[in-house]
């Protein structure tokens, strides 16, 4: 999961960069409905990003809270600071 966050984020990144070219571009006279369309998909992947990303800590966060009963109930010690 870390490796499609980091990915989506990346591929966010590359089409903020196009749709900030686009914006300058309409500065000169270009599309603004292409611009629009570039920056509505770089909002969309990185907020796609970001969502993975808080599932993938709630589910971590889980596998800890197990990971630490199981060790209290065993009577290992986990290493809490």
């Amino acid at each position: 999961m870390t490796r499609v966050t980091i990915a989506l984020t990346i591929a966010g990144l590359a089409i903020l960069f196009v749709a900030y070219a686009k914006g300058v571009g309409v500065i000169h006279g270009g599309s603004v409905i292409s611009h629009m369309y570039w920056a509505t998909g770089a909002m969309l992947m990185v907020a796609l990003a970001n969502f993975i990303a808080i599932a993938h800590l709630a589910r971590s966060e889980r596998m800890i809270q197990q990971l630490r009963a199981l060790c209290e109930k065993h009577g290992i010690d986990y290493g809490e600071d």
